[in-house]
């Protein structure tokens, strides 16, 4: 479902159980503001984001998945017989008694073949991409360790959409990228040190790609968690649009 269609059911759920989007906000654990923007179709919600008000508001949005494919299936039923006589029409068609169409039918032979070479080596190129950009991502997590323990903020901050969105452990939304700069230069003023951070699942589409992986990091004992980072393709160039990331503490001392 995307917007504003995603935004007015949203809306319609709320109301139907009698809830404020400050209500709403609060048992999802987001921002009002939040609730609002995408109520109004300001903004795309990530997918985690949906699962959890949907489930919040008691909706089986599986569910409703289900009975459209259930439409899909009741419109393809009425379309079987019409295909069966498309196909005895084309069967008749390309008949080779005749010579006519035998002649027809030797000549589309080096069509065919044309076009399933320019589509074997479409597919071919999709993957190389995906390759291409599976790789400028873990690229990008060398230097982000390089940049962000040697200060350069700025750095990072380039790889960010100007609206993009990151959600930290514990922490408030942090919306833009001048306030997702001024966060990671309050880790590095902080003495946070990131030591390593690994992809662990990439799936990409023709514009968005969404990476999973872990990090590891200390201050005064040693942190470890998980990311899940949105990209974006704009103007041939991969940012990231946004970020949530979650810590998972731990009670080992660095070496002083």
């Amino acid at each position: 479902m995307k917007q504003p269609d995603l935004g007015r059911k949203i809306s319609e759920l709320r109301l139907a159980k009698g809830l404020t989007q400050g209500e709403l906000a609060e048992k999802c654990n987001l921002s009002l503001r939040t609730i609002q923007r995408i109520e109004s179709a300001e903004v795309t919600p990530r997918s985690f984001t949906v699962k959890l008000i949907f489930t919040n508001l008691e909706y089986d949005i599986y569910n409703s998945f289900g009975k459209f494919s259930y439409r899909l299936d009741r419109i393809a039923y009425r379309l079987q017989p019409w295909l069966e006589q498309f196909y005895k029409y084309v069967f008749d068609l390309f008949n080779l008694k005749t010579n006519t169409m035998r002649k027809i039918t030797i000549l589309s032979v080096p069509c065919v073949s044309i076009i399933l070479v320019f589509l074997l080596i479409g597919t071919d190129t999709k993957a190389q991409n995906k390759e291409k950009v599976k790789a400028e991502m873990a690229e990008f997590n060398s230097k982000f360790i390089r940049w962000i323990n040697d200060g350069q903020i700025d750095s990072i901050g380039l790889r960010y959409l100007d609206n993009a969105c990151m959600i930290p452990d514990n922490y408030r939304e942090i919306h833009g990228r001048e306030k997702i700069i001024e966060y990671y230069s309050f880790l590095f003023a902080s003495g946070f040190r990131f030591t390593e951070t690994k992809s662990k699942s990439i799936i990409i589409s023709d514009s968005i790609a969404v990476d999973r992986g872990v990090w590891s990091a200390g201050i005064n004992s040693r942190l470890t968690g998980t990311y899940l980072t949105q990209w974006r393709l704009s103007k041939g160039k991969w940012y990231i649009e946004n970020e949530m990331t979650n810590t998972d503490f731990s009670n080992e001392k660095l070496n002083e």
